[in-house]
C-alpha cells in the first residue's frame, strides 16, 4: 500500500463509518499503521550472495530517498492530521463496540449492519493499538516495535523494542532508533543460531571447560540483536548445560537508558533460573584500548561478538579492531577445543558512507593474506552480500529501491 493522501482525505468519513464494510475499515487501519508505525527500512531479505574471498562488491544498486518518502514524513508530522486520525479511531472503536453489544458472534457476518468477514474485535484491537501510538509517546517521536522471527528449531521469537527520537540531530545518538542491519542480523541469528556460536550442542568440550559462554553486542542501540540472541539462548536453555552472559553496550546516555528499558521490557524477571543473563553497559570504543583496567563485566574475553550498522565514521573500524583485540577470546591452544570466537558484523552500503564501509577492508586484512606461523591477528574470515527490499510491499515505483548489506565474519588468524 502506497501512502499518497492525508488521513482527512483517505479515511472513510466519520459520520459514514457504519456504511463501510469490515474489509474496507481494516484497509483503513492498515494505512494508518503504515503511516504512524512505519516498518524499518531495508529489513526484508531478498537473497544473499556468499563471497568468501576478496573482490569488488558485486552489486551496484540504485538507492534513493523518493519524493514520496518526503511527503509521508510531512503527513506524519502534521498535528492536524494526527488529531483527525485520533478522532476517527475513537469513532471507529465506539461503532464496533455498539455493534458487538447489539448482536452475538454468530450473527455478525450475516447482520445487515455489518458487511465483511473481519470480526469487530479485531478492528477494535487494531484501532486501540493505533490510538496508543497516535496519542501516546509516539506523538513525541517514540515508536514501539514488535519483531517476530520464526525458527524451525525453537519456534517463534518475539522481541519488543522502543525507538526514541535522535537528540538534537546528534549523530552519536543514532542508536536511539532500530536500523535495518540489526533486523537482518537478528533474523539470521534465529534462523541459524549454530552459525553464530549459539549452537545448542555447545558444551564442555566446545568452551574448554565449564566457564560461561560470553556474548557481546557493540553499539547495541535499541538492543534488538542482543535481545534476540538472548531469547534464542533462553529458548534452548533446557538443552544446554552451561551458563551464558550477554552484554549489550553503547555510548550515548539516552541510548543506554533506552537500552536498559528495552531489556527490562523483554525480560522483566529472572531468565531460565539464571542460566542466561543479559545486561547493558557503557563502552567508549576510543578509550577502552588505552585503559589500564576495564570494568569487571568486560574483564573476561567474549566468545561471540555482534555489531550491526555501527560503522559510520572513518575512525570506527580502527577503534573496533582495538576493542576486539582486548575483548575477543583468543584461539584455544587445545586441539580438543574446536570453538572459534567470531565477530559478526553487518553494515549497509550507503552512498553517503561508502568510504566508512570500505574502511573495514583497509583496517582488517584477509586471513588468506597472513602467512602461517605469524603472530595471530584479527582478520576477515568471510564476507557475504545481502540484499533487502527497502519496503515489504514494493510496487513498480519502488522496484529498484533495494538496500545492500555486507556481512563480515572476523576472527583471529591461525
Amino acid at each position: 500500500m502506497v501512502i499518497a493522501k492525508q488521513p482527512t482525505s483517505f479515511l472513510p468519513p466519520i459520520a459514514k463509518i457504519a456504511s463501510y464494510t469490515s474489509t474496507q475499515l481494516l484497509d483503513a487501519l492498515t494505512y494508518l499503521k503504515l503511516l504512524y508505525n512505519p516498518e524499518v527500512r531495508g529489513s526484508h531479505r531478498i537473497r544473499s550472495n556468499p563471497a568468501h574471498s576478496r573482490g569488488s562488491w558485486p552489486i551496484d544498486v540504485e538507492r534513493h530517498r523518493s519524493d514520496e518518502d518526503d511527503g509521508v514524513h510531512l503527513i506524519r508530522s502534521d498535528t492536524f492530521e494526527r488529531s483527525y486520525t485520533i478522532r476517527w479511531l475513537i469513532a471507529l472503536v465506539a461503532r464496533m463496540e455498539d455493534l458487538q453489544g447489539s448482536i452475538d458472534n454468530t450473527q455478525i457476518e450475516s447482520a445487515s449492519t455489518f458487511h465483511g468477514s473481519v470480526h469487530p474485535e479485531i478492528l477494535i484491537q487494531q484501532a486501540a493499538s493505533l490510538l496508543a501510538l497516535c496519542s501516546g509517546v509516539s506523538a513525541a517521536g517514540t515508536v514501539e516495535r514488535v519483531f517476530s522471527f520464526d525458527s524451525g528449531k525453537i519456534g517463534r521469537i518475539d522481541v519488543r523494542v522502543t525507538d526514541i527520537p535522535i537528540e538534537n540531530q546528534d549523530y552519536r545518538s543514532v542508536g536511539a532508533q532500530t536500523w535495518g542491519g540489526a533486523c537482518v542480523l537478528a533474523e539470521m541469528i534465529v534462523e541459524h543460531p549454530e552459525q553464530f556460536g549459539l549452537d545448542f550442542r555447545i558444551g564442555e568440550d566446545y568452551t574448554c571447560g565449564k566457564r560461561p559462554l560470553r556474548v557481546l553486542e557493540l553499539g547495541a542501540g535499541t538492543g534488538l540483536v542482543g535481545l534476540t540472541a538472548t531469547k534464542v539462548l533462553v529458548a534452548s536453555s533446557a538443552e544446554r548445560d552451561f551458563r551464558t552472559t550477554v552484554v549489550a553496550t553503547d555510548f550515548y546516555p539516552s541510548v543506554l537508558d533506552n537500552l536498559r528499558a528495552n531489556i527490562d521490557r523483554n525480560f522483566p524477571g529472572d531468565l531460565s533460573d539464571g542460566t542466561v543473563t543479559i545486561t547493558s553497559h557503557f563502552l567508549d570504543w576510543s578509550k577502552l584500548p588505552t585503559m589500564s583496567s576495564v570494568p569487571e563485566l568486560l574483564s573476561e574475553p567474549f566468545d561471540v561478538v555482534f555489531g550491526a550498522d555501527i560503522v559510520y565514521e572513518a575512525d570506527h573500524a580502527a577503534w573496533i579492531k582495538k576493542c576486539l583485540e582486548r575483548l575477543l577470546h583468543h584461539p584455544c591452544t587445545s586441539a580438543a577445543c574446536p570453538f572459534v570466537a567470531i565477530f559478526h558484523l553487518v553494515i549497509p552500503l550507503r552512498p553517503t558512507h561508502l568510504l566508512e564501509a570500505g574502511s573495514i577492508e583497509t583496517t582488517f586484512r584477509w586471513t588468506s593474506d597472513i602467512p602461517r606461523g605469524d603472530h595471530p591477528e584479527l582478520a576477515i574470515l568471510s564476507r557475504e552480500t545481502i540484499l533487502c527490499e527497502a519496503y515489504r510491499d514494493r510496487d513498480a515505483k519502488r522496484d529498484r529501491d533495494v538496500v545492500e548489506y555486507l556481512y563480515y565474519r572476523i576472527g583471529w588468524s591461525q
